[in-house]
């Protein structure tokens, strides 16, 4: 095996975020200095809403979009954003952040599929405005051969064309790749239907389903997953 993709977000890092508190959109509101947190946050879920009613099947939105839209409605004298939708996008993401860090053995396990003569890509289901600053505070981005997110795309898993915009970008041919996901509908469905193998890993943020795909190899723990990648490499 040649190139080894993975997924970010309970995969190889832990994340918790909190966008349901009214403390969060009290902050939110803040920023923006806007008098009404409880109307910021229902214009935020309604631009989101009608953002995605715009899509085809298996679209992913585009948040900056929605920032652009809250900013222009809301923003108000001596807000500090109205003119930097990135930096507000960036703060959004600070006022929710709970928890960020990478799991135990993850830059082990990606140093060690290059020293095998493997690739490392890392395509998720994620924001960019948010994920591609995060990947760096991660210190990672320098380990990955390449880095697609799914609002940069359009497309988000288990869409097929997620992953065949990565194919396109990075040159890569299915039967020459393995994904690697701890959700068993979005990284497991998504990967087999677009015609790659999946290594499944459960983590505290995997999912549920009922009558979920079948993964091809399945790791209880990472020494496991660092086993199973390297004896593919």
């Amino acid at each position: 095996m040649k190139n080894f993709l993975f997924d970010l977000y309970g995969t190889l890092a832990d994340i918790h975020t909190d966008e349901e508190s009214a403390a969060f959109w009290e902050e939110i509101a803040r920023l923006l200095a806007a008098p009404d947190a409880g109307e910021v946050r229902k214009d935020y879920l309604s631009f989101c809403r009608a953002e995605a009613e715009k899509l085809p099947e298996g679209g992913e939105i585009e948040l900056m979009r929605v920032f652009a839209a809250l900013l222009k409605k809301h923003a108000k004298k001596g807000c500090a954003f109205a003119e930097d939708g990135l930096a507000f996008a960036h703060a959004f993401r600070d006022a929710s952040l709970k928890r960020l860090c990478l799991y135990e053995g993850v830059e082990e396990l990606l140093r060690g599929i290059h020293v095998r003569g493997g690739r490392a890509f890392l395509l998720s289901n994620a924001q960019a405005c948010f994920t591609r600053r995060e990947i760096a505070l991660l210190g990672i981005a320098e380990l990955f051969d390449g880095i697609l997110l799914s609002s940069e795309v359009g497309f988000k898993k288990p869409s097929p064309r997620f992953f065949e915009a990565a194919f396109r970008k990075f040159s890569l041919r299915p039967e020459e790749c393995i994904y690697v996901g701890n959700d068993l509908s979005d990284d497991v469905g998504g990967a087999h239907a677009a015609g790659l193998a999946c290594v499944y890993i459960e983590t505290a943020q995997s999912g549920r389903y009922n009558s979920p795909p079948v993964p091809d190899f399945e790791a209880e723990d990472r020494p496991a997953l660092a086993r199973i990648l390297f004896s593919l490499a």
